[in-house]
């Protein structure tokens, strides 16, 4: 018994132009170019912005050690857990979201001793932000002092665009 005869993917893509091409040829140049205007721009803004989510990336430097941490969106700030900065503070970023959009977003600090984590620094930013590919400065670079003998901690903050 013989296989039935399946056209080859080439040829399907061929007759796929040929029939692009053949509505092509019944309309004007001028509705031509606006046809192929607005399926460029739709392509490039499907492929560059349909899965682009924001990336809060912030740069956490104690003792010489820089330790950098990433947050994406969230709608609970409460679920999202501080980070040990070499056993003496505590840093959080949280970036607010609704409906994908960024509502607010906010960087605390804390310093650690025996008894609890005092907080030392908070910081609101609010829209509008600005999101791009490459990275956007959303902080100047900070630096904090706590404790006894003022240790430091220094951080600045970027935000940008990425495609998960």
């Amino acid at each position: 018994m013989t296989q039935p005869a399946t056209a080859h993917p080439i040829s399907r893509c061929r007759r796929r132009k040929n029939t692009f091409l053949l509505i092509f040829q019944q309309i004007s140049s001028t509705q031509a170019a606006l046809v192929a205007a607005t399926l460029l721009t739709l392509t490039v803004l499907s492929a560059g912005n349909a899965y682009a989510k924001p990336l809060l990336r912030c740069h956490v430097t104690y003792a010489g050690s820089t330790q950098i941490i990433e947050t994406s969106l969230t709608t609970d700030p409460y679920a999202i857990v501080p980070v040990d900065i070499g056993g003496r503070f505590l840093f959080k970023a949280v970036m607010i979201a609704k409906e994908k959009t960024i509502d607010y977003i906010k960087l605390y600090a804390y310093f650690q001793t025996r008894h609890k984590d005092m907080p030392i620094h908070q910081a609101t930013y609010y829209p509008p932000f600005t999101l791009s590919k490459i990275p956007v400065q959303l902080t100047p670079k900070n630096s904090l002092y706590a404790g006894d003998v003022e240790r430091e901690l220094q951080y600045f903050c970027t935000l940008q665009e990425v495609q998960p």
